[in-house]
């Protein structure tokens, strides 16, 4: 029984993100890797001087191609994290009642993310592509840690241990910051702890350690980094940019100083708490998930001193991390009312995750018909475009507004001469109401409709503004 409510929820789960990934539009260079760019990517070579993110790249491609790669993507990537948070409570102490605390508590926290970083994460399929998985093995290798630590009996055979590696390599191809982590991580184990494993894992970190290494090595003998490092690459620097700058620069350009500081101080005072709390913790796992986790939340973004561009996605596995700290720390404490809070945190996983979807499916939902809307008027005679505009963009990383993006124009709108006019979602989606319940023989019918609709409300809006 409990293993088939386990089940249920994490499929869910799965199935909440995945419609996220499959109805949130494509966005700034989503569109490129989607078309013309990304189909180039490999066979032309391109990957050999863009950068070592070869299979977070292939991912992306791969995701804006085909909708149901994103639904996977995003479900099987989101999913994962939210279990191996779980996993490595677990490690910790066994729960007493069901094990589901800590995986409803991240799922929750994860969509109540802030939308500075939602934005460019679940809101942007390129974002996720590299933000997300690369999350997946520090998590992983932090449960392998807990699983091993003083537990001198346990056997890998060697189809999982060849797994393993394989996985610590193919993890370092998603974003750079992350592939350092893993080798600080792995060294660090290494270094450390190693005399608390058994001979079998001891193999098995072998195996990681020298997986993480060749997959660094493979990552950044990319010929865009050699461009970066003497300062040939016109988007990525060593020292920052004018244009995007290094973390702190980025941070006091984006936020006001009053903002700063009290994310800051509650920054310090967390790491303080969890730091004297971990210290005095008597369980040992706890101790060193804590520890691991608070380390990791600032040497992932370390490199962001002097590495630029930075954005809000580079702050999502801190992010993650300080959820990570919180939901098992909360979980262990109240592990005697699991049972009572349980169903209320899986109504609230539920509830925001379908309100999340809602406004999932609305974006894409704009997005299709500002496609549909754009190719229509490109067949028409006329010295004037206009672009339907999204009811908002707090949870989508839009890089223009849609009657200025160039990305957008260059595959969906013919004549760039013409004059570029937004129109409000809400004076749309009321001319789409219209239209509701009327039958048309052909979808350019509908266009046409729609179109003189758009028109009228023009007029009217132009005659409001001449008063």
């Amino acid at each position: 029984m409990k293993r088939t409510v386990k089940l249920s929820f994490y499929i869910i789960i799965f199935i909440i993100f995945g419609l996220i990934g499959m109805w949130m539009p494509l966005l700034g260079d989503d569109l490129h890797w989607g078309t013309y760019f990304g189909s180039n990517y490999f066979p032309q070579g391109i990957f050999l001087k863009y950068d070592g993110r070869y299979l977070g790249d292939l991912l992306v491609i791969t995701m804006t191609k085909f909708k149901p790669i994103a639904f996977l993507g995003y479900g099987t990537f989101m999913t994962a994290i939210v279990y191996l948070i779980q996993k490595i409570r677990e490690q910790i102490k066994a729960p007493k009642s069901l094990g589901l605390m800590s995986s409803t508590l991240a799922a929750i926290l994860i969509f109540l993310t802030p939308n500075v970083i939602f934005k460019q994460i679940l809101g942007w399929h390129a974002g996720f592509a590299n933000y997300v998985p690369s999350l997946v093995f520090p998590l992983f290798m932090l449960y392998l840690v807990l699983k091993n630590y003083d537990n001198k009996n346990i056997h890998y055979y060697r189809t999982g241990t060849y797994l393993i590696f394989f996985a610590a390599i193919f993890a370092q191809f998603f974003a750079e910051h992350l592939t350092i982590l893993n080798v600080f991580n792995t060294i660090l184990v290494w270094l450390f702890l190693r005399k608390h494993f058994g001979d079998q894992f001891k193999k098995v970190l072998n195996f990681i350690l020298a997986g993480n290494l060749i997959g660094a090595f493979l990552m950044f003998i990319n010929g865009a980094y050699l461009k970066i490092l003497f300062g040939r690459d016109s988007y990525r620097s060593l020292k920052g940019s004018s244009n995007s700058d290094t973390m702190f620069n980025y941070l006091r350009i984006q936020f006001s100083a009053k903002h700063l500081m009290i994310v800051g101080i509650g920054i310090l005072i967390f790491s303080i708490v969890v730091l004297i709390y971990s210290l005095k913790v008597k369980n040992v796992k706890q101790k060193i998930a804590n520890l691991a986790l608070l380390l990791s939340s600032f040497v992932v973004v370390a490199p962001f001193l002097v590495v630029s561009p930075f954005g809000s996605r580079c702050m999502f596995a801190t992010y993650i991390f300080f959820v990570t700290i919180f939901v098992i720390n909360i979980d262990i404490l109240i592990d005697n009312y699991e049972k009572y809070l349980l169903p209320l945190l899986v109504l609230v996983t539920l509830g925001l995750g379908l309100h999340t979807d809602a406004i999932a499916h609305n974006y894409g939902k704009t997005f299709d018909m500002q496609i549909q809307y754009s190719m229509y008027q490109n067949k028409v005679s006329r010295d004037t475009q206009y672009f339907l505009q999204y009811k908002d963009t707090k949870h989508i990383w839009l890089t223009a507004p849609i009657q200025n993006d160039a990305n957008f124009a260059e595959l969906y709108v013919a004549n760039r001469n013409r004059n570029m006019v937004p129109i409000n979602y809400y004076d749309w989606t009321d001319a789409v109401r219209k239209l509701k319940g009327k039958n048309f023989s052909t979808h350019d019918a509908y266009m046409k409709a729609f179109d003189q609709q758009i028109l009228k409300k023009v007029k009217l809006i132009q005659a409001k503004e001449n008063k």
